[in-house]
């Protein structure tokens, strides 16, 4: 056995980490329809006004506001209907005094027309014939030329993560697509003799690959493109290789053989390729992770066992990675609850302790680090500082949600 030199506290592997994030400058243009979620790589300006015509805000009567004034349900002013406007038809008929038009909400404004009487201020006054039962200001119930987004406006930055609102922006100046950053592509791969891919019987001593299918999820939900590779065997050779051929991706992340056994050889592998960073952090579960540069290219090795892999992967890897990928921090949901049941832990080591939240409460539902139900049955987790041994019953904790 080959014992941890020594480990270092999560909040130290959070600041290695953010010390070595690289922010992906690869970009590419996506059709719009593909935009949401992703990160403008460039600013863009509109080539329009939005709207670029002036139009109804309200379905009613575009009139010269000077004819209104007066007018009231006692004593309606009386206007002659000159035309009828819908949405996407302009009218040729201009409006002038003692005259008006029908007009639908979003229809183009008429000539000489500068206030709408909505149609609930309105009466027909025979055929032709329109009495106005309220008064108007110029500008009422219009919506100006350019309000929403004016020719040059810039509609994107650079940078600017484009949520539907703003995918929306970009629909409204005509974009068709637009330049983001690229995803980050991320290399996984599983380590281990015993680990076997899904879909064939289980010789004896073997399991199936769990973490390659964790991981490439996370990847997916946090801006990343996963890269899946085949398991490979417990040899520094295999390693090396495997190492060579994700070269190419932006990071890296393998699971196993990052523990202190005689067969567990990322330590060697990395020696032979790059420069570790960290191997062994205070927490748990997910004590044996590493991190390191592999030529250029940031690596994690995480644990093998599937909910060391997965709680250190949301708590280390998903940083990083959206960092990389220029998108905005995660701020996961929490909710507190008091605790259904005491919890000892180990001091001097920061704990995530799954738990499921029934009954009004935080019930702990962590088994083991090589038990995925530890993970998949729970609600989400609590963090049990390093100094802390004890949790009592009935604590008020807060409570991560998955």
């Amino acid at each position: 056995m080959r014992p941890f030199a020594s480990t270092i506290s999560l909040d130290e592997a959070r600041r290695r980490l953010d010390a070595h994030v690289r922010p992906i400058e690869r970009r590419e243009r996506v059709a719009l329809a593909d935009a949401a979620g992703r990160v403008a790589a460039v600013d863009v300006f509109s080539p329009i006004d939005v709207p670029p015509f002036a139009r109804s805000a309200m379905d009613g009567y575009a009139v010269c506001a000077a004819d209104t004034a007066g007018a009231s349900r006692e004593r309606p002013v009386v206007l002659r209907l000159v035309d009828r406007i819908y949405t996407g038809r302009p009218s040729a008929t201009p409006i002038h005094a003692g005259t008006c038009a029908e007009i639908a909400t979003g229809a183009p404004l008429p000539d000489g027309a500068d206030a709408v009487i909505m149609v609930e201020e309105t009466a027909i006054a025979g055929d032709d014939r329109v009495a106005l039962l309220a008064s108007a200001a110029a500008g009422q119930n219009i919506g100006r030329r350019g309000a929403d987004i004016t020719r040059g406006d810039r509609v994107a930055a650079a940078g600017d993560y484009l949520t539907p609102s703003r995918v929306g922006a970009l629909a409204a100046i005509g974009s068709v697509d637009v330049e983001v950053y690229a995803r980050p592509r991320v290399a996984i791969l599983s380590t281990g003799n015993e680990v076997v891919e899904g879909g064939r019987p289980l010789e004896p001593g073997q399991i199936y690959d769990v973490n390659r299918f964790t991981l490439a999820a996370i990847v997916a939900a946090h801006g990343g493109v996963a890269e899946p590779h085949r398991p490979v065997g417990d040899t520094v050779d295999a390693l090396v290789v495997a190492l060579e051929v994700c070269a190419a991706a932006d990071v890296i992340v393998f699971s196993g053989g990052s523990s202190v056994g005689e067969r567990d050889l990322i330590v060697d592998a990395i020696a032979a390729r790059g420069e570790m960073i960290f191997h062994g952090i205070a927490v748990r579960p997910g004590k044996p992770t590493a991190f390191a540069r592999v030529d250029a290219t940031p690596f994690f090795g995480m644990p093998g066992n599937p909910t060391s892999c997965l709680s250190n992967a949301y708590v280390l890897l998903v940083p990083f990675l959206r960092a990389t990928a220029r998108l905005p921090r995660f701020a996961p949901q929490t909710v507190r609850a008091p605790l259904a049941r005491r919890i000892v832990s180990v001091t001097g080591r920061h704990q995530f302790y799954t738990v499921q939240l029934r009954d009004g409460g935080a019930h702990p539902a962590f088994k083991g680090s090589g038990d995925i139900t530890s993970l998949s049955r729970a609600d989400g987790y609590i963090e049990i500082p390093a100094d802390q041994d004890v949790v009592e019953e009935g604590t008020v904790v807060e409570v991560v949600l998955l």
